[in-house]
């Protein structure tokens, strides 16, 4: 295309943003295909180009990774109807359907609203779905329940229209507690409740905000915005936040339109001068929200909570886990994972950033009973949070813009990660693979992550990966080389048994790299 120099310079997805946000469904079917630009607005919708032709995938929004057994039920029937009886679960607490049509999309979106379900703002350039700790509600280590204000502010962002806009994606999670479990420092905001002694002795809850975390090409860990925000204004601090970044994010390369290069470029300080002055224009009193430190007097918790097997919350009951490799599953087996949460749990179905599920408020006398109906459909209920509970993304199996196919990867890691040799260290390392920068699947914060990327040879190039070793949730990892994907076992391995020798008392492969360096 040919810019004009008639305004101000801006990038192509700006100009076919203006061109207005609203398509008709029902037009695409009958039209029986997406033009270019309506494939472009379409990821407001939720709906994403697949890597097969002719095909589409469709996000779910699910705020806070909660779904009623009846919301689940009905996924499960939509897969069946739109895409094959298979669905995924993102490592943003979403649910994927891929091998869309697109005469059927209208269809499927008013079969999903049946059960109060969208993928609208699932994809594009807005508030994407508000992560939470999916324990949020019973934990034993909390300040409190985060979970209505992550879902509050989903609520309130998403029909905002005025925020329909923005440069590119935004991202939000609620943690619980300093622990992290929601991965506050890479995302645009993270929300950290907070506990501390007020002036009249009293507890005091409250959050801390962290913003301009994110993966991609750029790195960048959070930095604190406030150290103390009252519960009751965090929805109005997130929406203050959104349009520091619409108004203030690159609108011209969306290489660096993201909320990390806002902070990046102004700094926090003025950053936080922005909000302030966002919420003073919406007739919202900044008293209260500080940025002084002071204790957090909240239980004392350890550094990986969601290692706990069959956790006890504080309302008594368990919660029983299934491990779902890949994060993939058919409608057979989700609709049964609903009908479990009613006969032994809450009638709700949790899904984690690690691509599981979990059914809560389980009986304790209940558990086993549960354990084998869950075992019954193939799914490991023990190993959370370790060696074996690998996170890929989807890669060049649906994505157009991943280069590698993390799928064969996993199954090529396996094998490594199940040997009785690791048995001490199953609980001290985390495995990410992501098929190409974007980072679905966060590789810097885990303790081993895989990058997927192309290694050139005499003749054209070979799938390979990056290496990363020592990340945290606040703490990014360090390349260790580039290596072939057939390469990549014997690498692991490498780093694992080296690990067994050096480790020191019950320290992570994280702690080791931070204390060893590379």
């Amino acid at each position: 295309m040919q810019w004009t120099l008639g305004k101000k310079f801006v990038s192509e997805d700006e100009i076919i943003k203006e061109t207005g946000l609203f398509l008709d469904y029902d037009e695409i079917a009958r039209k029986g295909a997406m033009t270019a630009e309506e494939k472009n607005i379409s990821k407001w919708y939720g709906i994403y180009t697949s890597r097969q032709p002719g095909n589409h995938m469709a996000r779910i929004v699910v705020p806070g990774g909660v779904l009623t057994s009846s919301q689940a039920r009905r996924i499960a029937r939509i897969s069946e109807d739109y895409a094959q009886g298979k669905l995924a679960i993102t490592t943003r607490q979403c649910i994927q359907l891929h091998w869309l049509k697109a005469p059927s999309l209208s269809d499927m979106m008013r079969g999903l609203a049946e059960d109060s379900l969208s993928t609208f703002h699932g994809c594009g350039d807005v508030t994407r779905n508000v992560a939470s700790c999916p324990l949020a509600e019973t934990c034993k280590y909390k300040r409190f329940n985060v979970l209505p204000y992550a879902k509050d502010t989903a609520r309130v962002l998403t029909e905002a229209r005025d925020l329909d806009n923005l440069p590119r994606k935004f991202k939000i999670t609620f943690s619980g507690c300093g622990a992290g479990c929601a991965q506050p420092y890479i995302n645009c905001i993270g929300v950290v409740a907070v506990a501390r002694r007020g002036a009249d002795s009293k507890i005091e809850n409250g959050f801390k905000v962290v913003i301009g975390g994110g993966m991609g090409w750029a790195p960048f860990i959070g930095k604190e915005l406030f150290s103390f925000v009252p519960p009751s204004k965090i929805v109005q601090i997130n929406r203050a936040i959104a349009i520091l970044f619409r108004d203030h994010g690159d609108r011209r390369d969306r290489t660096l339109a993201r909320l990390k290069f806002v902070v990046f470029r102004k700094g926090i300080e003025e950053c936080r001068r922005i909000v302030l002055e966002n919420l003073t224009n919406e007739g919202v009193s900044t008293n209260g929200i500080e940025t002084e430190d002071f204790e957090d007097i909240g239980p004392e918790y350890p550094d990986r909570p969601l290692l706990e097997e069959n956790p006890i919350g504080t309302d008594g009951r368990t919660t029983v886990r299934a491990m779902i490799p890949k994060g993939e599953l058919t409608n057979i087996t989700f609709k049964r994972m609903a009908e479990l949460s009613e006969i032994y749990g809450n009638k709700r179905v949790y899904l984690t950033n690690r691509q599981n599920i979990e059914i809560h408020m389980v009986k304790p006398e209940k558990v086993e009973a549960l354990t084998q109906e869950i075992e019954k459909l193939g799914f490991a209920t023990s190993g959370f949070f370790g060696l074996r509970d690998i996170v890929p993304c989807v890669g060049t199996t649906y994505c157009p813009k991943a280069v590698t196919e993390t799928r064969s990867l996993y199954d090529l890691l396996m094998p490594i990660v199940t040997q009785e040799k690791y048995k001490g260290i199953w609980n001290k390392a985390l495995i990410n693979i992501t098929g190409c920068p974007n980072s679905c699947s966060p590789y810097r914060i885990a303790d081993v992550g895989f990058r997927g990327m192309r290694i050139r040879e005499n003749i054209g190039s070979t799938e390979a990966y990056e290496i990363r070793v020592g990340g945290e949730h606040n703490r990014l990892a360090k390349k260790l080389g580039e290596y072939k994907k057939e390469d990549c076992p014997l690498v692991l391995e490498k780093v694992l048994d080296t690990f067994l020798e050096i480790r020191q008392g019950n320290e992570t492969l994280a702690d080791c790299v931070d204390r060893l360096g590379m």
